[in-house]
């Protein structure tokens, strides 16, 4: 009887131990599946819905027109000697703390802050250009989602963005690998460069809503379609900084408004 007790007894701690490894196994396989998985498009758009968190409504809107400038003068380009590459970008650059042109600022960002809902996303497809190691344009506006990256130069450069909030990227570019597709998500605006060609730089903006413009010739913009109400609207450039603005926006009514950046000398002074 002994001997029969200690063989079913035997059984049964053999099935335990194997019970026992199965779960650890299932537990370790789980784990690692979840880890590893990759979001699904569904997934990815929610994420990139609840970032930006903008809900289109076509409502009866009003429209704000304006205009950037610079109180004095404008700061003369700080020249930069190229010794990287000189047969393709030139013997010499030029950065411009601050661009001037017909009397406004170009290349300026301006937004409407915390708006969470209007019209549907209309910007220009982005794209971000490398032309005798010149980013253009220097300011680019995107919604979330990809940024087309295109090379024209017979030289390597590289890509490398240093965002925040979205995934960093140091890629690289040459003759036969001219184009990349780079995805952020999140509303967020940040710097990228080319680490062989240090004055190469440009700006991402990727907005939270529709109501951003970039300012063009004589510092102009405008924005439309905005729904009625009480508004912050700002103002950024990068060299001088951010100014903003309380506008009370009326359905079918244009209204006017106009910054004026009156910098510190250091700011003019700074290098960049």
């Amino acid at each position: 009887m002994r001997s029969v007790s200690m063989g079913r007894l035997s059984a049964i701690c053999s099935i335990g131990v194997a019970l026992a490894l199965l779960v650890l196994a299932d537990c370790g396989s789980s784990s690692k599946v979840a880890t590893n998985r990759e979001a699904t498009p569904a997934e990815s758009a929610l994420k990139e819905e609840s970032a930006s968190a903008y809900i289109v409504q076509d409502v009866p809107g009003g429209v704000i027109q304006g205009r950037v400038s610079l109180n004095g003068t404008p700061p003369p380009p700080r020249k930069i000697i190229v010794n990287q590459d000189p047969g393709v970008c030139g013997s010499q650059q030029k950065f411009y703390p601050v661009k001037v042109e017909k009397g406004g600022i170009v290349e300026a960002l301006v937004f409407v802050d915390g708006i969470k809902r209007g019209k549907a996303f209309a910007f220009p497809e982005p794209i971000l250009r490398q032309k005798r190691c010149t980013f253009t344009p220097h300011v680019v506006l995107m919604q979330p989602g990809e940024l087309k990256i295109e090379s024209d130069d017979p030289v390597p450069h590289n890509v490398h963005s240093y965002a925040e909030s979205n995934r960093n990227y140091n890629e690289s570019m040459n003759q036969l690998h001219r184009n990349l597709e780079l995805r952020f998500s999140r509303p967020e605006r940040f710097r990228i460069g080319c680490d062989l060609h240090g004055w190469m730089r440009a700006y991402v903006v990727v907005a939270a809503n529709p109501y951003y413009a970039v300012t063009g010739e004589g510092g102009r913009f405008e924005l439309d379609a905005l729904p009625p109400g009480n508004y912050q609207l700002k103002v950024w450039q990068e060299t001088l900084g951010e100014m903003e603005k309380d506008v009370v926006v009326e359905a079918g009514k244009t209204t006017k408004v106009d910054f004026t950046f009156v910098p510190k000398p250091t700011q003019l002074t700074a290098s960049k």
